[in-house]
């Protein structure tokens, strides 16, 4: 009788665990700070998102920064490609604000990814998107060995060469393929399981029952991304989507909340 039990707990902590969606700051809180930024990190900490995102490039002179595009047209007033310049040159360059981004954050700069790995917090999530190649993976590693002290981190890539490259040197941690197109993601799912990836992450957009059901049937995770709107999230939560990537988390967490 004890051990039947142990065991209804242990179900019910365990499915309890499944059914909390978390919603991750795309970018960290860019819709306040702009995107990339060491401010909107912490400030996605600040406002209790359950993770924040990033994308991470690798330097001329092999410093990890976190940067999305692989030039600096779209967001400074120079364009310098990322993978041709020292990060002494790019850490000059000021971030220009989005529209919803507040003044506050008028003088943001390039971060290296060690510094935003030195503000995660204990309970929450990191998610890494690798946006260059794997020549970025051996300085990773040094970054994550040296500065990773508190937290949790993931990575995900559209580069499948390189998010497996990432499961097998970093065994331990969520590592899941990127994709936006239903076809690719179906046709992959063997090499998913192969590789030791964690499961996917998916847009949205391509998210349907047949998806889902092939997916659980592979034992493996489900992420989105990029969701705003209440009835998308909505419909991934009913979809059973682990983790919603969203410029706007606490807020649409909120709206999800109270639409119980």
């Amino acid at each position: 009788m004890k051990a039947l039990i142990l065991f209804t707990l242990l179900l019910l902590i365990t499915m309890s665990s499944i059914a909390q969606l978390k919603y991750i700051g795309h970018r960290g809180a860019s819709y306040y700070a702009p995107e990339n930024s060491l401010a909107a990190i912490r400030l996605a900490w600040e406002l209790n998102c359950d993770g924040a995102e990033c994308d991470i490039r690798l330097t001329k002179d092999n410093q990890i920064v976190l940067w999305h595009d692989d030039n600096t047209a779209r967001l400074t007033n120079e364009k310098l490609d990322i993978a041709k310049t020292d990060y002494s040159e790019l850490k000059k360059l000021t971030i220009k604000l989005s529209t919803t981004n507040s003044p506050w954050f008028s003088e943001e700069r390039m971060p290296l990814l060690q510094e935003v790995l030195e503000t995660v917090p204990k309970d929450r999530l990191l998610v890494i998107e690798i946006k260059c190649g794997k020549e970025v993976l051996p300085e990773l590693q040094k970054v994550i060995g040296q500065y990773w002290k508190s937290g949790n981190i993931a990575f995900i890539s559209f580069n499948f060469e390189t998010i497996s490259l990432a499961k097998s040197i970093f065994p331990e941690l969520p590592c899941y393929y990127l994709s936006s197109a239903k076809e690719d993601v179906l046709k992959k799912i063997p090499d998913v399981i192969k590789n030791k990836l964690d499961g996917v992450d998916l847009y949205y957009k391509i998210i349907d029952q047949q998806v889902v059901d092939e997916i659980r049937k592979a034992n493996l995770g489900i992420w989105c991304w990029t969701v705003d709107a209440v009835d998308e999230a909505l419909r991934m939560k009913n979809l059973g989507v682990e983790t919603i990537t969203t410029n706007r988390p606490t807020w649409l967490k909120e709206q999800i909340m109270s639409n119980k």
